[in-house]
């Protein structure tokens, strides 16, 4: 890796937003109601990846079972770059203006359940609470050789939690899933690729599951944050050596090191690299810099922005540029994601960015959830 990468880094953009934030639809598949999705570019189309979902009736309306606490799905581009949107018809908060689809499973969620760690497809286990693995970042691609097959891993986070959403276990393993995506063998365009775990414990108990908060590839290495108790920390591994727990380096103390921290150790937080809640790393090349963009603790619709040379910093003070429509449900709206993948071929510098909206219901007793799609262009 790149001996320069400890050198004092430079000073981060300052980001200007060019006009107002437009709210733009929602993205989504009408059949399937679920909450917190993030995408990537899979060649020539976004794919995405969704938490707990739901099925939805011809009429709109949930059923309440089964809950699948992850399902994928496809959107397409436009022939001029950028998504294939359609105009909104009336309110953009009730407006599908960029359409997915894909064929998931019941039975299974997309990133499976194990038998012996919890049931399919919430994740269940017998004493009623639940090992709930919830996709917290996009699949993180590694490889895109000429003939369209692609790599990509996902940290999860064996999340043991309580009907009430409470902590049961705290810092539990991670695991680390693979995404193989060969497009010559599918069958339909609403196929979904193949989905491996290579290591039910990849990050061990107590450790920190770098790559599952966030990440980002530049020339050939990929950086994989974590964030426990409030601290965000970051790890670094070549591409190819994803599945090496001996290859990673950690950021402690100004410098990369090949000892893992602990949880507590000191000086491994990386100041201002997050506003505190979900988001989305990725290199802005208008900038040429790294940007965070994101929401603060959850719940809530706010989004920021914070920017840096290099991935370990110096990263300025998150602001707030944009503040979504909440639900009129319990929880309002949370899980604010960017979509980089989204801007692939256009020429702007902008951002699509989307959270999750909760609603009471409009038909039946179970609350929808919807996915409001945002886009900000910057000076």
């Amino acid at each position: 890796m790149n001996p320069q990468s400890n050198s004092k880094p430079g000073q981060p953009v300052i980001p200007r937003i060019k006009g107002e934030p437009r709210l733009l639809g929602l993205v989504g598949d009408p059949g399937l109601n679920r909450d917190s999705g993030g995408s990537v570019r899979f060649g020539n189309r976004v794919f995405w990846t969704y938490r707990d979902t739901q099925l939805c009736n011809s009429d709109g309306s949930v059923r309440m079972f089964p809950i699948i606490s992850s399902t994928a799905s496809w959107s397409d581009y436009s022939k001029d770059g950028g998504p294939d949107l359609q105009p909104a018809r009336g309110d953009p908060l009730k407006s599908v203006v960029l359409r997915q689809y894909g064929k998931n499973q019941e039975a299974q969620s997309f990133f499976h359940n194990m038998p012996h760690i919890c049931e399919a497809p919430a994740g269940n286990k017998n004493d009623g609470t639940r090992i709930a693995l919830w996709p917290d970042s996009p699949p993180l691609v590694t490889e895109e050789p000429p003939d369209g097959k692609i790599k990509a891993y996902t940290w999860v986070r064996q999340a043991h939690i309580g009907h009430d959403l409470s902590v049961k276990t705290e810092h539990p393993a991670t695991i680390l899933y693979r995404t193989d995506y060969h497009p010559s063998t599918f069958h339909s365009h609403h196929d979904l690729p193949k989905v491996t775990a290579v290591d039910e414990q990849f990050w061990k108990p107590g450790e920190i599951a770098h790559g599952s908060f966030g990440n980002v590839i530049r020339n050939g290495i990929a950086y994989l944050y974590g964030r426990e108790k409030h601290i965000t920390s970051l790890a670094r591994v070549p591409v190819h050596e994803i599945e090496n727990r001996n290859a990673y380096e950690y950021w402690v103390n100004g410098s990369w090191t090949k000892n893992i921290p602990s949880i507590a150790q000191e000086g491994i937080n990386i100041p201002n690299a997050c506003a505190g809640g979900q988001g989305t790393y990725y290199f802005n090349e208008h900038w040429q810099c790294y940007v965070w963009i994101g929401g603060d603790p959850f719940p809530g619709a706010e989004m920021y922005i914070t920017t840096a040379p290099e991935p370990q910093g110096p990263w300025l003070q998150p602001q707030m540029f944009y503040t979504g429509p909440r639900g009129n449900h319990l929880l309002g709206a949370y899980s604010v994601q960017a979509h980089p993948s989204l801007t692939y071929g256009e020429k702007r510098n902008g951002i699509y960015v989307t959270y999750t909206k909760n609603d009471e219901a409009e038909k039946g007793d179970v609350a929808g959830y919807t996915t409001p799609l945002v886009y900000v262009e910057f000076e």
